[in-house]
């Protein structure tokens, strides 16, 4: 039974939206740069709706999406070779695939206990991991928003990574003895 193609629309649509943080990340992890891991992202969004027809509806997509993404960064490596001084051999991307695979659901769920702990997090240092990881702001630029001096931020900053490097521990234990 074939789905009319609205429907199959917008199921792409849901299930990349659902997914894409995972994909980011996943490419991420083989390819830590942030502007090729943009590029590479796109491109797998693209070839993953050319071949959509061919999901099996039945499997998990997010493993499906993953091999786009492997195949699109290795395709990226083959194509910078000339440019790039470092190349990881394919085996090492291979090993490293496997592993963010293996750990994604560990991964999911330390994500989903660092979104609860933000939030217990107060006001001001909620704006300093703001202005740090999701805005990048320059150190200095951060410094002025808060009135600190840089020596001040670093250990702002260190003190509220500690804090929920412990609550994310924390939260994790304590859902797997729930």
């Amino acid at each position: 039974m074939t789905q009319q193609p609205e429907a199959a629309h917008e199921l792409f649509v849901g299930l990349i939206t659902a997914n894409y943080d995972h994909l980011r990340r996943y490419i991420f992890t083989l390819l830590p740069n942030e502007e090729d891991t943009k590029d590479v992202l796109q491109e797998v969004c693209i070839s993953i709706s050319r071949r959509f027809a061919d999901y099996d509806r039945s499997r998990p997509f997010l493993p499906w999406a993953c091999r786009f993404a492997y195949l699109k960064v290795l395709k990226f490596h083959e194509q910078q070779r000339p440019r790039r001084m470092v190349k990881l051999p394919t085996e090492v991307l291979e090993l490293l695939a496997l592993a963010r695979e293996e750990e994604e659901p560990v991964l999911a769920e330390r994500l989903a206990a660092l979104n609860a702990c933000l939030d217990k997090l107060g006001e001001r240092d909620r704006r300093l991991i703001q202005a740090r990881y999701v805005d990048r702001a320059p150190t200095e630029q951060i410094a002025a928003m808060l009135s600190q001096t840089r020596r001040t931020l670093f250990r702002n900053l260190e003190r509220v990574r500690r804090l929920l490097f412990e609550c994310i521990n924390r939260s994790v234990v304590l859902e797997r003895h729930a």
